[in-house]
């Protein structure tokens, strides 16, 4: 798959629901292809509304640096360099788990999700569950 497309996207929405739901958790999904365009968008019923923004930045981020968000969120480690944000406000980046990109078979970016609802742990961990099978 080249591109990203709308039922894919609808199909890793419907994954992570699913996920959400046996986790008895209320989330919010964003699919974003590799321009960082909204592709789909799901708020679960009584999924916290300062969710959407933080499910968006968490693909957006993910898209710019074609990496899954919680890998980003490195510990500070002393003598060593520090990335030095953890949300840009106008970019809308979030260096927090939720947030994986999305690549074709052949390797090449298509896109991102991005999950919000929970802790950061939660939310990669249905982020992740969202893109198996």
């Amino acid at each position: 798959m080249p591109d990203m497309t709308l039922e894919y996207a609808q199909g890793l929405v419907a994954k992570g629901r699913a996920a959400a739901e046996d986790s008895d958790m209320k989330v919010v999904f964003a699919v974003m292809d590799k321009g960082a365009n909204l592709v789909a968008f799901s708020r679960m019923d009584g999924a916290w509304l300062a969710s959407n923004e933080l499910a968006i930045a968490k693909a957006r981020t993910s898209v710019m640096f074609q990496a899954p968000t919680d890998a980003l969120n490195a510990p500070l480690e002393l003598g060593e360099p520090l990335l030095h944000f953890d949300h840009i406000h106008h970019g809308g980046l979030l260096l927090v788990g939720g947030g994986v990109p999305l690549f074709s078979v052949d390797g090449a970016l298509i896109g991102a999700l991005g999950v919000s609802g929970g802790t950061p742990e939660q939310d990669a961990a249905i982020a992740y569950a969202s893109t198996v099978g």
